[in-house]
């Protein structure tokens, strides 16, 4: 299928507005969950993953896909494993066009999982390479076992930034530049963006007394710091255009069902109730605080039952819902 969009950009942003709207799922996406500790790190001290490299593929979305997931792995395992990013890739809406869009990473890899590199080699592949890696039948069940969900996050440094460090995850995000721009620190130039290109904040840094995103690239050890490259608050808001995360795999969190709360009065109580009904950002602890999340769960809370005015108090009406729905009986 041939539609009009560029040829050669790696992140097309295609969604209508009524799909972006379901890409944001929790309130996590509205305020940074916990205030970022910004602190100046040595070089060394950067968080890293092994550097993928796409060559003169178009599969940067695909490959930062494959580095989150490795990423996530990691966190829960402790060891790395390399993903694939052809799997993915082979399976985007657009095969004819080389690169990936938006509509590919919310509603279609998500659904299919991945494999590991092992099983389809990605790296260092023309398009025409990558859409050749030969892919099993039996894969397409294997990748299932590694289906994850991703949320969207606002084109905000500080949210991005404190999603890295709540919750040790990467963090994808897709950049408009002029390949001029794109050092090893990109800069604003007065050329028209021609290039759209996804890659992943693994993590951030204080140099020289001003604020910077730590993102790992998809280019090899080659380009940039040895893959690595410093964004800045003023770059990241002139030249970003997507951010979301990875929730998790579903062996992890969506093969698990949560048992239900009991609302004994408190806030905390009442937090875990609506993280229950998918109102409460699932990676923010429970606090004995009523603060603007709560309250915007509160609002949806209310919402949901009818309880007017809805305004996110802790009222009696609010609570007696509660009572009723989460009792311990």
């Amino acid at each position: 299928m041939k539609i009009d969009l560029p040829q050669y950009e790696g992140a097309r942003d295609t969604q209508t507005d009524a799909q972006k709207a379901r890409n944001y799922s929790f309130d996590e996406m509205v305020t940074a969950p916990f205030p970022v500790s910004w602190i100046e790190k040595k070089r060394e001290d950067y968080r890293s993953f092994p550097i993928r490299d796409q060559d003169g593929s178009g599969q940067c979305v695909a490959m930062t896909l494959a580095t989150e997931m490795g990423i996530i792995f990691k966190e829960k395992y402790g060891e790395w494993i390399d993903f694939s990013s052809s799997f993915p890739y082979q399976q985007r809406k657009y095969p004819d066009i080389s690169g990936c869009t938006s509509e590919d990473i919310y509603e279609i890899f998500p659904k299919i999982g991945n494999v590991f590199e092992a099983d389809m080699p990605s790296q260092e592949m023309t398009d025409k390479q990558a859409m050749a890696v030969k892919k099993k039948s039996y894969y397409t069940d294997l990748a299932k076992t590694w289906n994850i969900k991703r949320i969207a996050l606002p084109i905000d440094f500080e949210v991005v930034a404190s999603t890295v460090q709540a919750t040790g995850k990467g963090v994808m995000v897709w950049f408009k530049f002029h390949n001029s721009e794109w050092t090893n620190i990109p800069f604003i130039s007065d050329k028209a963006p021609t290039s759209g290109h996804s890659v992943t904040v693994v993590d951030f840094t204080l140099k020289d007394g001003k604020k910077y995103l730590v993102i790992q690239d998809s280019w090899g050890l080659k380009y940039a710091d040895v893959g690595l490259r410093l964004i800045s608050e003023e770059y990241f808001y002139e030249r970003c255009y997507q951010a979301a995360y990875l929730m998790s795999f579903r062996t992890q969190d969506n093969s698990i069902i949560p048992l239900k709360p009991v609302f004994d009065g408190s806030i905390v109580s009442a937090q875990k109730c609506f993280k229950f009904e998918g109102l409460f950002p699932s990676n923010v602890n429970e606090v004995e605080n009523w603060g603007n999340i709560t309250r915007s769960a509160c609002i949806k809370f209310q919402e949901r039952y009818n309880i007017y005015p809805t305004l996110g108090n802790f009222g009696k009406l609010t609570k007696a819902k509660l009572h009723e729905l989460y009792s311990k009986i």
